[in-house]
């Protein structure tokens, strides 16, 4: 399957989830397509879901000013374990998922946030092809490679099924979302209601 190609497959895909009613968040915890990968201990007593796409401006905000703060603030403590999930908006977003899923699942985080540190050479390239390619090529992903990974129709599908999911079970509309033990954190001012919110469970703790 051609990059072409694949950008269509996912637009189409990702025309049926524009709308949603979300149900009761019980199965959360349990999504059925792909299992969680934590930052921090598995044990940790407050959970912190993120759905994040790579090309969302607002997650790259989040990703290097606000998560390096929970990081060391509650992750390092043990209280608090974080668990980012893939949400697809286009096409390009499918790309560098599925080439963190060819690097494997030891290197999944660490390939998605170096591509989202490259958002603005991805976004200001006149061929974003070409953008990716490089980028992926200064991780040791060669053109083959690239293009096998882009050729994965199984994982594309899986992506495109956690989306639906996401949107049509979990109510997630957009980029970033944030749930804390289960329960959605509505951001009406700024992500440090995230914060609160991981401050307010990890106090209700003690």
């Amino acid at each position: 399957m051609t990059f072409r190609m694949m950008a269509v497959i996912v637009g189409i895909a990702l025309g049926c989830v524009t709308s949603a009613k979300a149900e009761p968040l019980q199965d959360l915890m349990n999504p059925a397509v792909f299992q969680d990968s934590f930052v921090g201990e598995k044990t940790a007593p407050v959970t912190l879901v993120v759905y994040s796409s790579p090309t969302c401006s607002h997650c790259i905000d989040f990703h290097e000013r606000d998560l390096p703060k929970l990081q060391d603030t509650y992750v390092a403590s043990g209280k608090l374990k974080i668990a980012y999930r893939p949400f697809v908006r286009n096409s390009v977003d499918a790309v560098i998922f599925m080439l963190a899923n060819a690097r494997g699942r030891d290197k999944f985080d660490e390939t998605v946030s170096s591509f989202m540190t490259k958002f603005d050479e991805i976004a200001g390239a006149a061929n974003a092809e070409d953008a990716l390619r490089e980028i992926a090529a200064s991780m040791g992903i060669n053109r083959a490679g690239f293009d096998r990974a882009v050729a994965d129709q199984a994982y594309l599908d899986k992506l495109n099924a956690a989306t639906t999911e996401a949107n049509k079970k979990f109510g997630v509309a957009g980029t970033p979302s944030f749930f804390v033990n289960g329960q959605q954190v509505r951001i009406e001012m700024s992500f440090n209601e995230v914060a609160k919110a991981v401050m307010k469970a990890t106090a209700s703790l003690e």
